[in-house]
Parts: C-alpha cells; sequence; structure tokens
C-alpha cells in the first residue's frame, strides 16, 4: 500500500500500512526484515506512549509502542536507519496530529 496524496495535497496513510525499510535490518532471529506492519494506534496506545514519554522519553516510548505494533523487538528496531525512523515517524504523526 501506498500513501495517498488528496486534491487538497494532504498526505493521507492506509491503515494498515506496508512500510518497507530503506535499509533491511536482522531481527533477533538472523531473519531480514524488509518491511514492518504499521497499524493506526489506539487511544490506550497514545496514553501509554505519553505516560512513558514522561516516564523515560520521548524515543524510548515511541520505540516501545512500535515494538508493541510490528512484533519487532527493541533491540531489532534500533537496527533501522535513520531514514526508516523519519518515515514511520511521519506515519504515525499523521494520525497523532503532529
Amino acid at each position: 500500500m501506498e500513501k495517498i496524496e488528496n486534491e487538497n495535497g494532504t498526505t493521507e496513510y492506509p491503515t494498515p500500512f506496508d512500510y518497507v525499510l530503506v535499509a533491511p535490518v536482522l531481527d533477533i532471529n538472523g531473519v531480514t526484515v524488509t518491511s514492518i506492519n504499521l497499524q493506526e494506534p489506539t487511544i490506550a496506545e497514545i496514553e501509554a506512549m505519553s505516560e512513558n514519554t514522561r516516564k523515560f522519553n520521548s524515543m524510548k516510548a515511541f520505540k516501545t509502542m512500535l515494538a508493541n505494533h510490528t512484533k519487532l523487538d527493541v533491540g531489532t528496531i534500533n537496527k533501522m536507519g535513520a531514514r526508516d525512523l523519519n518515515g514511520i515517524q511521519k506515519y504515525y504523526d499523521y494520525f497523532l496530529g503532529e
């Protein structure tokens, strides 16, 4: 699935959304991860991310939510490059209004 540009020039994302990694990574089992399935966050997940941001920091809170959404472990998420982090954050920013 691809992001959609509507007639107003605004980007919209379908959910679920298969994000293709710019730089694939190996997971803990040695399997190459080339894409991850992203989901629209629930209110409870947004609340948990907000609480984790206060307890820890925003990056740790985001990685925890992403791990819960994708079923990838945080160690695998830590291997992802900055371009992939940026693309994934854009997806979630769409729903979080940031």
